[in-house]
């Protein structure tokens, strides 16, 4: 994990920014420069600087929030990742190979796909913070190629190291060697470590995550295969949520 703690200034800077949006009353430039002409600070108690270390989970919860429900008080800040050939892309690098290699192990990608002609081809990362508690999250978006036409597109929580969402087209893979949607969802969150409740063949509720709805999907004919965040249980409870394909019918 040392490129991660490499990486931490860059993150460190995104939540200073953050903070600043966060705390209005504690820091008032414009007001500063219109009365005094100079910026004016009040000292902050060590509590009011503290971002609480959160679980797996509820990281999950913060970025499902992030993204599929953007009215709520969760902040942003994004940064692209060296590419290929520039100074830092090796971090970028590495961290995309060891989140295919989770992947691998834990059974999740087919035995015939050949890692070996994989290539890392960009990223950025993303930090997610919420104003009610100052929890945060730090998310890497990695993509990657085969000259076979294979893509891989996976969201990795910088902490850990972990893949936390895939999104991957295996097109040189026989269709007969893909998982079920069933088997591939529960191999992914097994391997992530989560604790969860099933809701119907292809979705999981994750435990200590708000009730934050996973589901997995295999399309054979483009060999798609997908993990990710579907919605909250409370939104399905009032006929709301995704709109897309996912199995809202299927859950329980």
């Amino acid at each position: 994990m040392k490129h991660l703690r490499k990486w931490g200034i860059p993150v460190l800077t995104g939540l200073v920014v953050l903070a600043a949006l966060l705390l209005p009353e504690r820091i008032s430039a414009l007001q500063d420069r219109q009365t005094l002409g100079a910026l004016h600070t009040v000292p902050l108690a060590e509590e009011d600087l503290t971002v609480r270390e959160i679980s797996l989970p509820e990281k999950l919860e913060l970025l499902a929030q992030a993204i599929l429900d953007p009215d709520l008080e969760v902040f942003s800040t994004t940064q692209p990742l060296p590419l290929p050939g520039e100074p830092g892309a090796e971090q970028a690098e590495e961290t995309f190979f060891k989140s295919v290699e989770y992947l691998a192990d834990w059974n999740v990608l087919p035995e015939s796909f050949d890692l070996d002609t994989l290539e890392f081809q960009s990223g950025s990362r993303a930090v997610y913070v919420r104003s009610d508690g100052y929890q945060s999250a730090s998310m890497l978006y990695l993509q990657g190629a085969t000259g076979n036409r294979d893509s891989f597109w996976i969201v990795v929580d910088e902490e850990t190291g972990l893949p936390v969402w895939i999104d991957c087209s295996l097109r040189s893979v026989p269709a007969k060697s893909l998982l079920s949607g069933e088997t591939l969802g529960a191999r992914f969150l097994d391997g992530l470590g989560l604790e969860v409740q099933q809701r119907g063949p292809n979705v999981w509720e994750i435990d200590g995550a708000g009730g934050l709805m996973y589901s997995a999907r295999v399309e054979s004919g483009y060999g798609r295969i997908s993990v990710e965040p579907l919605g909250f249980m409370d939104d399905f409870d009032q006929g709301e949520g995704d709109s897309s394909d996912a199995p809202m019918a299927e859950i329980w």
